[in-house]
């Protein structure tokens, strides 16, 4: 599935299509598959003109239908993508994007795009139904039973969760893309030109670019409090402008107190000093940098529910978990 198909279908599409998509996203808090009657309940319009829109939706990819004993709609992923988009649109923040990813993961899309008054942005659209189930526990510890999750719910969670990351780190000080909006499952952030730290084969100055993501790691876990998770070479980005490294991709982050947290700093600190070890000859002690990352810091090892708490607080707790359909029910 490519940006350009999603484009273009969207393109297909009136105001009546997209109220449609939206009332079978609401409808997804309570139904995998939301029942036809309720549709047109919700729509206060006749089934035929429903039944028409559902028909051009389901041909173009953006629903999935099911005839059981009931008939249902399922928003897919190119649905939910064109929700996004459009309110991004809406909202003046995107103008354009670029026709190819820049990056395609395990578990989201990046594509470059052209914000709306000018400069570059990046939009990540997060995608967990075709990854490991590694972040769909972790979301279902933080949730429990409480609500009916989609597929779909999981990558805006995954969405939300990086964006608050980024929102710690930055306005923290750390060299990070500066967070601009985030909308369902798709982060907004400042496009940086660089290049990822595994195909870079030289830096002017190996140690000043080791120590900058050290120190950065260091702060995120003293000042703010929480641990990247994943951390290696291949989510840090070294500027081609001034040879600065910035460290992307956070929707594995863990509260500092949360149990294991010590266990991730340490492969996180592990993994890039490995690299620039192999890759560049640095001489450097992994558990000498370890220590003076966490040293004098007491850390209480709590559940990982515990430590979002009482690093967000049960409000900023709140504003992270939301629900499938949050947004405002805008006139489409």
């Amino acid at each position: 599935m490519s940006i350009r198909n999603i484009v273009n279908a969207y393109d297909q599409l009136d105001a009546f299509d997209l109220r449609v998509l939206r009332i079978i996203e609401i409808g997804h808090r309570k139904f995998e598959f939301v029942p036809l009657d309720v549709i047109v309940n919700w729509s206060k319009k006749p089934e035929e003109l429903i039944g028409k829109s559902l028909r051009r939706l389901n041909s173009l990819g953006m629903v999935i239908r099911y005839r059981g004993n009931y008939t249902g709609y399922r928003l897919t992923f190119m649905g939910y993508d064109a929700l996004a988009l459009h309110t991004l649109a809406k909202r003046g923040i995107v103008e354009a994007l670029s026709p190819t990813p820049i990056g395609v993961g395990k578990e989201s899309d990046v594509y470059a795009g052209d914000a709306i008054g000018g400069g570059k942005i990046v939009l990540k659209f997060h995608r967990l139904g075709r990854t490991s189930f590694r972040q769909i526990k972790r979301f279902r510890a933080w949730i429990g039973d409480r609500r009916h999750i989609t597929w779909l719910y999981e990558s805006r969670l995954s969405a939300h969760t990086e964006y608050k990351a980024l929102v710690l780190a930055y306005n923290a000080g750390l060299s990070v893309p500066k967070p601009i909006t985030v909308n369902r499952h798709t982060v907004v952030m400042s496009y940086i030109n660089g290049a990822l730290l595994s195909e870079v084969d030289e830096v002017d100055d190996v140690e000043d670019v080791y120590w900058g993501i050290i120190e950065d790691v260091r702060k995120m876990f003293r000042d703010v409090g929480i641990v990247h998770g994943d951390l290696s070479e291949f989510n840090v980005m070294i500027s081609l402008d001034d040879n600065k490294p910035y460290i992307i991709d956070w929707p594995q982050w863990v509260p500092r107190n949360a149990v294991g947290a010590l266990d991730l700093l340490h492969k996180d600190i592990l993994n890039v000093t490995r690299f620039f070890v192999r890759r560049f000859g640095l001489d450097v002690d992994v558990e000498e940098v370890f220590n003076y990352v966490i040293g004098g810091v007491e850390v209480k090892e709590e559940s990982l529910e515990e430590a979002l708490e009482e690093l967000l607080g049960s409000e900023g707790l709140g504003e992270l978990m939301g629900s499938e359909g949050e947004e405002e029910f805008e006139d489409y």
